[in-house]
């Protein structure tokens, strides 16, 4: 997926899918994988809305997926905003249908959260991903 340089003009190894793709490919090893932050990867994205899920596919089908960080932004590459999980570009349903269609069986866990005003402790926004993401695994199984 072509674009131009990453942030402050600087492209970085792993700032990219074909970055990503090379990573991954240097040792063919079941144990060389990713923590694949789909948040991160779809910033890297021009729509990420679209392209996210074969990015999915692509590493997925090739076992490349060791855990996910499951969670949606707006907007796309160099010009995002972090969301909460059901307020972004991406189809978190889609994403998490193609996650089990290549067979992905390991965590799902929120990463970045949005702050909730008055929530001193920083945990409500992460409850609120915990049970989306928990929501969306049992639609997908049902």
């Amino acid at each position: 997926m072509p674009r131009g340089k990453g942030f402050q003009g600087v492209e970085t190894v792993l700032g990219s899918v074909d970055g990503l793709k090379r990573f991954v490919g240097i040792a063919e090893s079941p144990y060389h994988g990713l923590n694949f932050c789909q948040g991160t990867v779809a910033e890297m994205l021009e729509k990420p809305g679209e392209q996210i899920f074969d990015v999915i596919r692509w590493f997925g089908t090739r076992k490349k997926i060791f855990n996910v960080h499951f969670r949606n932004i707006r907007g796309g590459f160099l010009n995002f905003q972090e969301t909460f999980i059901d307020a972004g570009d991406v189809d978190m349903l889609k994403a998490m249908r193609v996650y089990k269609e290549v067979g992905y069986d390991g965590m799902m866990m929120p990463d970045h959260v949005p702050r909730v005003e008055g929530d001193a402790n920083e945990a409500q926004g992460f409850a609120f991903a915990l049970g989306y993401i928990k929501a969306l695994i049992a639609a997908v199984d049902a």
